[in-house]
C-alpha cells in the first residue's frame, strides 16, 4: 500500500512576508487595545523581570571573573617581567661584587709579596678545611707541579698563616698556627724577648692563641708585635704572626703568659701565598 507523503516547500520569501503580517497585526493591537493588553503585558513582565534580574547577577558575577581572571593573567606577566629583571640585576650585582672581592684579595697578596719581596712566593687558593670555622687545616690548590714541598712556610694578607705538612701533584695541605699542634718559636719585637707561641682553637673562639715562655723579667705590654724567630728550625725569621695582650705570671712563677691575637683572619681565608724556600736551604750568616 503506497502513502502518499505531502511536502510543503516555501519559499523563504513567503515566510518573512507571513512573519510581517504578523508583526504589523501585534503592532495594531498594542495600538488599539493597549489598555486591554496591559494586565498580560504586566503579568508577563513580573514573571519575567527576576529571571532577568538573575541573569543580570550572573552575568555580571561572570564577567567580573573573566576580568580577574585577565588581571591575575596581566599580573603574572609583569611578575615574571620583574623576576627575570631582578634575577639579572642580582647576577650582574654578584658578579660585580665577585670581580671586586678577588680584585682586593690579588691587591691584598700583591702588597704582601712586596712586604716580603726577600722571598720568592706562589700563590694559591684555599679549597677545603679539615676544621670548622678558623681553618686550622686547610688545602690548597697548588702542589709539587708548582713548586711547592713540605715544610715551606705560607703567608696571607699581614703576616704568617702556617707551613705545608703533606704536598700532592696539584695540592698541599696546611698547618696554621691556629691548629692545636701547632708551636712557632717566636720574638717579642720592642722587648727584644723570645717565646713561645703555640694554636688553641678553644682560645680562638675569642680571638686568641696562646703565648707562653715569655721571660720574667720582660717588659712586654698589650700591643707588642710578636714575630717569627731566627731560632725557629721550620719557620722563616721576622714573619709577622700577631699582637700581644693581657699579660701574667705563669702558675709556677718562673715565665709570663699572654694572648696574642692572629693579624690573619684565619675564619676568611681565601687567598694565600706560599714562600718556596724552605728554612732548612738557608744558609745563617
Amino acid at each position: 500500500m503506497n502513502k502518499n507523503r505531502f511536502k510543503y516547500n516555501l519559499e523563504p520569501r513567503y515566510i518573512l512576508l507571513f512573519c510581517t503580517i504578523i508583526l504589523i497585526f501585534l503592532i495594531f493591537l498594542s495600538y488599539k487595545f493597549g489598555n486591554l493588553i496591559m494586565p498580560v503585558k504586566t503579568g508577563i513582565n513580573s514573571a519575567i523581570t527576576p529571571v532577568q534580574k538573575g541573569i543580570t547577577v550572573v552575568g555580571k558575577y561572570l564577567v567580573n571573573i573573566r576580568d580577574n581572571f585577565k588581571d591575575a593573567d596581566t599580573l603574572r606577566k609583569e611578575n615574571a617581567a620583574l623576576q627575570a629583571d631582578y634575577d639579572e640585576l642580582l647576577a650582574k650585582y654578584n658578579a660585580k661584587m665577585t670581580d671586586s672581592y678577588e680584585l682586593e684579595q690579588l691587591k691584598a697578596l700583591f702588597e704582601l709579596k712586596n712586604k716580603y719581596s726577600d722571598y720568592d712566593t706562589v700563590g694559591a687558593h684555599v679549597i677545603a678545611s679539615d676544621t670548622i670555622g678558623y681553618n686550622s687545616k686547610f688545602t690548597i690548590d697548588k702542589g709539587s707541579n708548582d713548586g711547592i714541598t713540605k715544610d715551606m712556610n705560607v703567608i696571607a694578607k699581614n703576616g704568617l698563616v702556617g707551613i705545608v705538612t703533606e704536598v700532592g701533584s696539584n695540592y698541599s695541605i696546611v698547618r696554621s698556627i691556629v691548629d692545636d699542634n701547632s708551636y712557632v718559636a717566636s720574638t717579642i719585637l720592642k722587648a727584644s724577648d723570645s717565646c713561645m707561641v703555640r694554636g688553641d682553637l678553644k682560645l680562638m673562639d675569642e680571638g686568641h692563641i696562646l703565648v707562653y715562655d715569655i721571660p720574667l723579667s720582660s717588659e712586654v705590654a698589650n700591643n707588642f708585635q710578636v714575630v717569627t724567630s731566627k731560632e725557629s728550625t721550620k719557620y722563616l725569621p721576622n714573619l709577622l704572626i700577631g699582637y700581644i695582650s693581657n699579660v701574667t705570671v705563669s702558675s709556677d712563677g718562673l715565665t709570663k703568659v699572654a694572648y696574642l691575637t692572629p693579624v690573619v683572619d684565619f675564619a676568611r681565608l681565601d687567598a694565600v701565598l706560599v714562600i718556596t724556600t724552605v728554612k732548612e736551604n738557608i744558609t745563617e750568616e
